[in-house]
């Protein structure tokens, strides 16, 4: 499961932004097509001058429009409420995309600060806005101006957000709500930071310790000068090396470094944050921090959360016990005595049973992927699915020589833009994530993102860049956030165009698409072997895709355990909560493999921070995407029929209606849990 971040979204709980469009009934302003900060010339992330001033004019022209806001409300001025508080929104956002990207992306420190700053002050600026009482009674004007259709919802939906953020309380408690919201801004970004530089490594005697491992790893890992080997807990040496090293204790040793980054530093960052998502969701008059995050979401209640985190156990039980018993029955074989599988045996031993129980070989089908290839594939398959084209930008400035860029095209016409930033390097965001850099709008407005994974480099070795099939999965997921994001610009109002749907929805549509990572005729496509040119066998791929069942219920049970983390970390008070003895209580109730002795997920656990209380939204959305597939299933992968359906109902509307009408246009009924069952029984 792989972390998604949002802009808009990052400025305001996600249901101020799930809102909904439509015309106002004020002649709309154009706005440019490609936004500031754009300029060839002169790009946002030139330099960190040019995008601290990028930064500044951005919240200037949405101060601007507060200002205007106020005067309307105060009866002192003219105009659209609405339209200027919109105007707004896209202001914020001209900068907010490119600053949370710069952050975690730029090769310059300096860069990467005033990008910190930026978004610091950002969010400070917009949490100023939703307690501004000016800016609220202005668009409670508004909405009771006979609006109709989007107009009337996006306005209904803002002014709900505003009363969640405190607009309506005394002064002294927004003024206490301010300062912890600007506290949680900063201590988030520290923990973020703390995670990405905390890269840890160990160092090898020699190449024995590699056995196991792909020739082209142990080519990549020469010794250095002092005669020993290193590798570190970034992903292109901490996947192999979990899944292929037939050393037990460099697998383990690994594993215990990958769990403490971030520690001790975010073991305090965490607990004060904890702390104040308490107070904040207290002073606002709810139970917790999960309560006041569930109430605009699809599952609307913590309670509820807490039903689904029990369902998803019990649907979970049985194949995870049956993966386990298999595993540990083949761990024997090495270690008759062994009594359980442990967190460093989990990818090695599902490798070791799928080879010998379903002979299949993950290196036999790694030999397929070589990154370009894959990226040629995804790109055509996706053009073909959804009617556009997708062009390279040879000329348009990027922040790295590694990163690619994109033109999207519809009938001829550019409609967006997408980067590519895919290959690892230093003080870079070390996960795989879409970026929504710009949220496109009906009115011109054109949206851009990027994907930023850590795949093998064909710069880089023998420049075949081969790669795991899990991670080919990931780049057709995070290709589908990319489109979802991309296609869903059918409304002026900021908010609803983009990805900016329901929290716990928005998974779905990325999760749909890693179906056609599994697919014999789509993968003949473009996996061919990197020596011979050889098209990827149907027969591989046919026992590629049985062996997967096998480690499918340890795979649920262990999202469960995080699912479980994340929520009750933030349901409860965090004055009685010990995070360590937390943990322990988590692994005893949720986690298939024990603890790992003086480790500590909570300190490297970056959705603790980014989705909080929300990492259920992973299984919610997944059991929507296996209903959503069976419509696919039926009529085949590639029915342009199906794939038209799709775009316009699930990916085009973005927000301007509920995802659970959406879905249910799609399907022609209501979603249900039937059909994910169904996949975790099989």
């Amino acid at each position: 499961m792989l972390r998604i971040l949002f802009v808009l979204v990052l400025l305001a709980p996600a249901g101020l932004l799930v809102c909904c469009g439509g015309s106002s009934r004020a002649q709309r302003k154009a706005r440019p097509s490609d936004g500031p900060g754009f300029d060839p010339a002169s790009p946002a992330w030139e330099s960190a001058q040019v995008l601290t001033r990028f930064c500044k004019d951005s919240m200037s022209r949405a101060s601007a429009h507060r200002e205007a806001l106020v005067a309307i409300g105060e009866g002192k001025g003219e105009g659209d409420a609405l339209e200027s508080y919109n105007e707004l929104l896209l202001s914020l956002d001209d900068a907010a995309g490119v600053a949370e990207l710069m952050f975690s992306v730029h090769p310059d420190e300096s860069i990467r600060k005033a990008a910190e700053v930026c978004e610091q002050e950002i969010k400070k600026l917009y949490n100023a806005v939703k307690l501004d009482g000016g800016v609220f009674k202005a668009l409670e004007q508004a909405s009771k101006a006979g609006l109709e259709g989007q107009a009337q919802r996006f306005a209904e939906h803002s002014l709900r957000e505003f009363k969640r953020a405190g607009v309506d309380l005394d002064e002294a408690t927004r003024t206490e709500l301010k300062k912890i919201h600007e506290e949680m801004t900063r201590l988030a970004q520290d923990f973020d930071r703390n995670v990405r530089e905390d890269v840890r490594s160990i160092a090898l005697a020699g190449q024995e310790a590699l056995a196991g491992l792909p020739k082209d790893f142990v080519d990549a890992h020469k010794p250095g000068e002092d005669g020993k080997i290193r590798v570190n807990t970034s992903y292109p040496d901490f996947f192999p090396i979990q899944t292929y090293a037939e050393d037990k204790e460099l697998r383990r040793r690994l594993y215990n470094e990958f769990l403490l980054r971030g520690y001790p530093a975010n073991k305090e960052i965490l607990t004060r944050l904890l702390k104040l998502r308490w107070r904040y969701a207290k002073a606002l008059g709810y139970d917790s921090w999960a309560a006041y995050l569930a109430e605009d979401k699809m599952v609307r209640s913590a309670p509820a959360i807490d039903s689904f985190i029990k369902e998803l156990k019990e649907a979970c039980a049985p194949k995870n016990a049956a993966d386990l018993e298999k595993l540990l029955e083949r761990k024997r074989k090495d270690e008759p005595t062994a009594q359980a599988v442990q967190m460093w045996d989990r990818f090695y031993y599902v490798g070791k049973v799928r080879a010998e129980d379903y002979d299949y070989d993950a290196q036999e089908a790694r030999a397929y992927f070589s990154y370009p290839k894959v990226k040629a594939g995804i790109i055509d398959l996706y053009s073909e699915l959804f009617g556009v084209e997708m062009v390279p930008l040879d000329s348009e400035p990027r922040w790295h020589e590694d990163v690619e860029a994109y033109e999207l095209r519809e009938d001829g016409v550019r409609v967006a833009v997408f980067y590519l930033d895919m290959h690892p390097r230093d003080d870079k965001y070390q996960h795989a994530a879409m970026f929504p850099v710009h949220t496109g709008v009906e009115d011109g407005r054109i949206p851009r993102a990027s994907l930023v994974c850590n795949f093998p480099n064909p710069e880089q070795g023998d420049g075949k860049a081969l790669m795991e099939h899990s991670q080919v999965v990931t780049f057709f997921h995070e290709f589908g956030h990319l489109l979802h994001h991309l296609l869903s610009r059918g409304s002026p109002w900021a908010g609803l165009a983009g990805i900016n749907v329901e929290w716990d929805f928005v998974e779905a549509p990325s999760q749909l698409l890693e179906e056609w990572a599994w697919d014999p005729g789509v993968l003949g496509g473009f996996a061919t072997h990197a020596d011979t040119g050889e098209p990827i066998p149907a027969d591989l791929v046919k026992r590629m895709r049985a062996a997967d069942e096998l480690g499918k219920g340890v795979h649920v049970m262990r999202q469960i355990f995080y699912t479980a983390y994340s929520f009750h970390a933030h349901n409860r008070d965090p004055a009685e909560l010990d995070l360590d003895a937390f943990e322990a209580d988590m692994y005893l109730a949720y986690s298939p493999y024990p603890a790992l002795p003086g480790a500590h997920v909570y300190t490297s656990f970056g959705h603790i921070v980014g989705y909080s209380s929300m990492y259920y939204t992973y299984q919610w959305s997944l059991v929507i995407a296996k209903d959503l597939f069976t419509r696919f299933e039926k009529n085949g992968l590639l029915d342009p029929v199906v794939a038209r359906d799709y775009r316009e109902h699930i990916l085009k509307p973005g927000g301007t209606e509920d995802a659970a009408v959406l879905v249910e246009r799609f399907l022609g009924r209501p979603y249900s849990m039937d059909a994910y069952r169904r996949w975790l029984e099989r």
